[in-house]
């Protein structure tokens, strides 16, 4: 597979591994002073986690450009994500950098690390982190290489074959539940080389069941009944039960690059402009909190130019528009630069809130996962909420009695129909998904939600239906052109309109 985006820094990964010998002082003699005798594993592994989320490449053309701008999260004129065109470079990006950065990290330490008690809770870890990535990229594309991936490492195997959706996600589930269960806080781990939860080995269990939820809830249509199996499995086994269970990448302001937030670090540098950034929040986006009195507006948006956050003032770019209505890109709202679009601001990779959301509408479905569907909604509003703390105290925090506020007069619908319900639910999954653009589009695509009008530009490629993939990286067709033949003679054309396996109407 082309690995064109591959990267080498930040470590040196592994020295020459010298032979015993039965000759005095030859071992001395050849080996370079100046080489590292063991891979650097725990640095492998803090950088394996930097990229598990993504870098700038695939953040900003994957997530910002494509599938925020596909669910509404955002806006621009020219996005291929508002008018579903077409752009080589931006559909393939995500498939490329995983690849090539991320996934190949975490099977260049897999080949290095051995197979020991004491290296037992990394392989583990490394296992969860294959799932996150392996999860996203999937439901960006379809059928991906999976079993074959990376054999080029022991099996020279360079053009992998790509693996149907559905044994790709049988496997995702059996990784969860045998990592989950092998992590052992009795043996070692990695320290504070740990990003995630400086090696709190019960904190990693509950991220793999909480993966596991969402894992299995996406299969809710194509096979209910696996679906309710893992989603109570992983509910019985413990999953996030507080913000402080929410897996949250931290960043530095610089130097530019692997410390910098992926997703805000090219909107700050190339776009932002003082206001004059072309890709905005979404009118769709603005309006929900605006028109609902969501106290979280003034978080996450403010007018760039003035400063001014104010929730009456902010206003979003249709994705349909072909140009700013009155001209001026300054009266519309960019993301919080003192908060969510710092250089600085924390990843929210997995939620409290998404877990509750997903709880809920679990419970909706009659399944067994403890309280009751409103229960959970609440419990995720309020979460939801409440973790927008992490992005600093520049802006004031959600309070309770706001909180209370707004579930009074939204108050969770009971008595309603059950697609009424979930609908509700991923509404405000979708809010709290904001900057994790491809899992919003996994999500509208499953459920339907929030419901989206349709743009339809005459430059698109999907004739006005809104998408339901990305396109492969084009450079398989030159690398691994029998293995994607193949793949779209079972799955279909390499198209944007294009229904994935768990994708059903």
């Amino acid at each position: 597979m082309k690995n064109k985006f591959i990267k080498i820094f930040c470590i040196a990964i592994v020295g020459a591994m010298t032979l015993a010998s039965c000759d005095k002082g030859f071992e001395e003699m050849n080996t370079n002073p100046n080489a590292l005798t063991d891979p650097a594993i725990k640095s492998m592994f803090t950088l394996a986690e930097i990229y598990v989320d993504g870098q700038d490449y695939s953040n900003t053309r994957g997530n910002n450009i494509y599938a925020a701008q596909i669910v509404q999260q955002f806006s621009s004129l020219g996005g291929s994500g508002s008018k579903y065109t077409y752009s080589s470079e931006y559909s393939g990006a995500l498939f490329g950098e995983s690849y090539g950065k991320g996934l190949n990290q975490i099977f260049q330490l897999l080949s290095v690390v051995k197979d020991t008690p004491e290296n037992s809770n990394m392989i583990q870890a490394c296992r969860i982190m294959k799932v996150f990535m392996f999860q996203k990229l999937t439901d960006t594309y379809g059928e991906i290489p999976y079993f074959e991936a990376a054999k080029g490492y022991n099996g020279n195997v360079f053009a992998p074959k790509y693996d149907t959706q559905e044994a790709i996600y049988n496997d995702l589930l059996k990784e969860l539940d045998e990592a989950g269960d092998a992590l052992d806080a009795n043996k070692a781990f990695v320290g504070n080389a740990d990003l995630y939860y400086q090696s709190d080995i019960p904190q990693w269990k509950k991220l793999a069941n909480s993966l596991m939820l969402r894992v299995a809830m996406r299969l809710s249509k194509v096979n209910p009944a696996k679906a309710k199996q893992y989603v109570e499995k992983a509910f019985t086994k413990g999953v996030f039960t507080s913000n402080d269970d929410s897996l949250v990448l931290k960043h530095d302001s610089g130097p530019q690059g692997v410390k910098t937030n992926p997703i805000t670090s090219s909107w700050v540098r190339n776009d932002l402009n003082g206001g004059e950034a072309n890709t905005k929040f979404s009118k769709t986006f603005i309006d929900q909190l605006k028109n609902n009195n969501d106290p979280r507006l003034r978080i996450y948006a403010k007018l760039e130019a003035t400063g001014d956050n104010n929730p009456a003032n902010q206003q979003g770019l249709a994705n349909d528009a072909k140009e700013f209505p009155g001209g001026d890109k300054k009266l519309f709202s960019d993301p919080n630069t003192s908060t969510v679009l710092r250089l600085d601001a924390p990843t929210l990779m997995m939620s409290y809130a998404e877990v509750e959301f997903i709880l809920a509408e679990a419970a909706v479905k009659g399944w067994n996962v403890g309280v009751s569907a409103q229960k959970h909604y609440e419990d995720g509003v309020k979460a939801a909420m409440q973790v927008l703390t992490i992005f600093g105290d520049k802006v004031p925090a959600v309070s309770l009695a706001e909180y209370n506020t707004y579930m009074t007069a939204h108050p969770f619908k009971a008595a309603g129909t059950e697609a009424e319900k979930i609908e509700q639910i991923i509404t405000q999954k979708w809010i709290v998904l904001l900057f994790n653009g491809f899992e919003a589009f996994s999500e509208y695509r499953r459920t339907g939600y929030p419901v989206l009008v349709p743009v339809n530009d005459p430059l698109g490629e999907t004739k006005g239906t809104i998408p339901r993939r990305l396109i492969y990286d084009q450079s398989e067709l030159i690398t691994n052109a029998v293995n994607y033949k193949e793949a779209i003679s079972r799955q279909g054309l390499d198209l944007m309109t294009t229904r994935i396996w768990w994708d059903k109407q």
